[in-house]
């Protein structure tokens, strides 16, 4: 099975279309802790992607976020600040009844990475 973690665009820079994530750590299991940890550790994933592009969490443009309860979105509103700080990217987020490997947050995202 392949898997794409994202996928650039050439031009006068590059889009970077970022495939979703969730909070997998290195033995490939769901960080424990809650939404919150999830989120950060999918951000932090998205990013490494995104950073194997060239690109940096200054560079994201959108994100969407799914959850699989709207009561976990304080907790990855407040990862979202701490990873993007006074950067927020546009974002949406929205509640689906599940997601693979049993994750409360996945997000993928879309970023433009100048030349």
């Amino acid at each position: 099975m392949s898997i794409s973690k994202a996928v650039a665009v050439g031009g006068p820079g590059r889009w970077v279309f970022l495939s979703g994530q969730v909070g997998r750590g290195e033995d490939g299991t769901i960080v424990p802790g809650g939404a919150r940890s999830e989120a950060l550790k999918t951000f932090e994933n998205l990013l490494g992607a995104l950073s194997e592009l060239g690109g940096t969490r200054r560079d994201v443009v959108r994100i969407t976020a799914y959850l699989t309860s709207l009561d976990d979105y304080a907790e990855f509103n407040s990862a979202r600040k701490e990873v993007f700080g006074d950067a927020l990217p546009a974002s949406t987020a929205v509640q689906v009844a599940g997601l693979l490997g049993a994750a409360r947050v996945e997000i993928d995202a879309v970023a433009f990475v100048p030349s």
